[in-house]
């Protein structure tokens, strides 16, 4: 319980609703940590982490699905969100480059923040690196 509690302090972008006692808590923040790339040290929980993250992708895919074929954009939006950042390991808020090694963390720090705020839309950040001339910085 230690470690998922530590995990949830440093590893989860997004709100967990329930108590990590819970099933439904301690899987929400496993995916989180998944999604993070967070370094887990208990094998318990690896293992759990590897279940949640094999399945989290298929199951966001299916509800994508359903809410596509009930015409509810707004949720299908998020599950697909979801989706695409448990098979890309990084969350949507983040810029596409945290997929490559060896890049300084300053550098997201720099792409991912706007005149001091921490929102980030990756479509108008691309197209704003699109335009960008060679020594501008």
């Amino acid at each position: 319980m230690e470690e998922i509690d530590e995990l949830q302090k440093k590893q989860c972008a997004l709100d967990v609703l329930s108590p990590v006692e819970e099933f439904s808590g301690k899987s929400c923040v496993l995916m989180q940590a998944y999604i993070s790339n967070a370094r887990i040290n208990s094998f318990t929980l690896m293992s759990d982490t590897n279940y949640i993250a094999s399945n989290a992708g298929r199951v966001a895919r299916a509800l994508f699905e359903m809410c596509l074929k009930k015409g509810q954009a707004s949720a299908a939006l998020k599950l697909l969100r979801i989706a695409k950042s448990v098979d890309k390991k990084i969350w949507w808020f983040q810029s596409p480059l945290r997929q490559f090694e060896g890049i300084p963390s300053n550098v997201f720090k720099a792409l991912e923040s706007r005149d001091g705020q921490s929102s980030y839309d990756a479509f108008e950040k691309i197209l704003y690196l699109l335009d960008m001339e060679p020594g501008k910085c």
